[in-house]
């Protein structure tokens, strides 16, 4: 412990507050929810602000407050091309995918593909989404817990810290349903910008020479430069193109990736297809995301350009002990700890919380909404059930919101369960692609096969899917050596020899790119040896949904 570390009762004062604040607004909206349609969409009520703002707050979780700083002192300025995704990410949002689902409705993106291939697509898709957002969840409510732990310099009460933060975000989730996690997300959206407000002006005062100084150490900053290469590159071409995949973050590659996940979210990501299936037009949708992609923008800019900031001042007033600098992630909550005057640090705290919050809520409404639709629904009865759920009586409805509540409830817990151990997979970067990213391509394999191939069908689809997760799967723990060096030694045996001699791993990025190859490889060429699909089925490909008229 380092006792020059420390928070104010004030900053304490003020979190207490803010949680306080959170439960009040779930169990003020949990009396509106009488039925699944108002806890699940909202009653397709909310307008273009609150969605664009919360859709930005929901993509972006306190990991990037930890993460983005400390990645770019680690990495450099590579990291900031995340931002050119957009320009893509544009047409396809407006053209592509929001059209072809506000003309489908329905609660969850997955009913698509039991219209497509049948119930088994269906169900697997759906259960690869739970493992991704579970482990999105588990990242974003480690990464305050440890914030909170350095700044204080009790970082032996991480566990605690946890468990307590886990059922606040559950209980608030819990009772209000999407509405209040809407609404959380809009004042927890104010205040991440409000607290990255506060922290630049704090470097600023501490920083000789100010923005200038900052800015000379832009492409100055990364400790691990992109253009390394492993000693084998120099061996031949086969050589030279598989180092490719071990270099820690090659710009191509990394920009890839990033625009991999960004379509997944906007292709087969329950939270935000369910986000803008809660507007009241696709017009409304369409301007949400053009707030989403701004601010988001703006804030992936802003906090990389903290991490110089960090470097700067740290380059003149001389670097943290060595354990802190072993640990990048700790970095920035160090120095919160160290230098932030009393009640900003509470602050500036309370806005890592609100950015992780917003996530982590977000991904429990959205997993329950795909375990009572996906699952207990459609299990419980032999045709799909969603057309009919405005016709249960008020009983059943009510039984229908309790039970929700217990599945969040039950999502709660597992996700505590799995924070409490995700910091060993290395750092929040690296977790957030591993664990986060790592099945966003086989999930975004199998909806591109529904939506724009014709031979595509049930069998080859489940076995692209099924090939696909479990190559990502692979790939997480070629990425994590020491993590198969401790804790799953047992597996050393299926990966090359380097991994458990020299603790050589391929690149954290590419699970999900290697996801996606083999989803789409295997999907289609197992479909070839399959039996035709049922002719209903290509009225759901992409052509034929959006030739339908759109009605609001």
């Amino acid at each position: 412990m380092d006792k020059s570390l420390h928070l104010h009762w004030i900053d304490m004062l003020i979190l207490v507050a803010y949680l306080l604040a959170l439960v009040g607004i779930g169990v003020y909206h949990s009396r509106k929810q009488k039925d699944l349609k108002d806890f699940f969409l909202a009653g397709k009520s909310i307008r273009w602000v609150p969605i664009g703002l919360s859709l930005m707050a929901a993509l972006n979780s306190g990991m990037d407050y930890i993460m983005q700083p400390a990645g770019m002192i680690k990495f450099g300025a590579v990291l900031m091309v995340v931002n050119l995704t957009w320009f893509f990410l544009y047409p396809y949002v407006f053209f592509i995918t929001l059209p072809m689902f506000r003309r489908m409705g329905g609660y969850t993106v997955y009913e698509y593909l039991e219209h497509r291939f049948g119930a088994s697509v269906r169900l697997l898709t759906a259960s690869i989404f739970i493992f991704w957002r579970m482990g999105w969840m588990a990242a974003a409510l480690y990464t305050p817990c440890l914030a909170i732990a350095v700044a204080s310099g009790h970082r032996e009460y991480v566990t605690y810290m946890v468990i307590i933060l886990g059922i606040v975000v559950t209980f608030y989730t819990m009772m209000g349903g999407i509405k209040a996690v809407i609404w959380t997300d809009v004042t927890q959206f104010c205040i991440m910008f409000g607290g990255l407000a506060v922290t630049f002006f704090v470097i600023f005062l501490r920083v000789d020479g100010g923005l200038s100084a900052m800015f000379s150490n832009l492409f100055a900053v990364g400790s691990e430069k992109y253009v390394e290469t492993p000693e084998l590159a120099d061996k031949g071409f086969w050589a030279h193109t598989m180092a490719y995949f071990f270099i820690p973050i090659p710009l191509l590659g990394f920009l890839f990736a990033a625009l991999l996940s960004r379509v997944t979210t906007y292709t087969s990501d329950q939270v935000m297809i369910q986000r803008f299936q809660t507007s009241k037009s696709i017009r409304d949708a369409r301007q949400g995301f053009l707030i989403t992609a701004i601010g988001d923008t703006i804030w992936m800019f802003a906090l990389c350009f903290l991490g110089v900031a960090l470097y700067t001042y740290f380059q003149a007033n001389g670097w943290p002990p060595q354990e802190i600098q072993d640990n990048p992630d700790q970095l920035f909550p160090y120095f919160m700890g160290k230098i932030f005057p009393i009640g900003m640090t509470g602050l500036v705290i309370s806005a890592i919380l609100a950015a992780s919050l917003s996530s982590i809520d977000s991904a429990i409404n959205s997993i329950c909404t795909v375990v009572m639709v996906d699952f207990y629904k459609r299990l419980s009865n032999k045709a799909m059930p969603n057309e009919s759920i405005e016709e249960l009586s008020e009983y059943e409805q009510r039984r229908q919101v309790f039970i929700s509540r217990c599945i969040t409830a039950a999502i709660g817990i597992t996700g505590i369960l799995i924070a409490i151990n995700v910091s060993k997979l290395g750092t929040i970067l690296e977790i957030a692609n591993k664990l986060v990213n790592g099945f966003t391509g086989p999930i975004l394999g199998i909806f591109l096969l529904g939506m724009f191939t014709r031979r595509a069908n049930e069998v080859g689809v489940f076995i692209g899917g099924l090939v696909g997760a479990l190559a990502s799967l692979y790939a997480i723990c070629w990425s994590s050596p020491e993590m198969l060096n401790t804790t799953f030694s047992f597996m050393l045996r299926l990966f090359p020899a380097e991994v458990a001699e020299k603790g050589i791993g391929i690149s954290f990025i590419w699970p999900s790119t290697i996801g996606l190859i083999f989803t789409l490889l295997v999907g289609y060429l197992a479909s070839l040896f399959s039996p035709k699909i049922r002719p209903a089925a290509n009225e759901w490909n992409w052509y034929a949904i959006t030739r339908k008229k759109l009605i609001e």
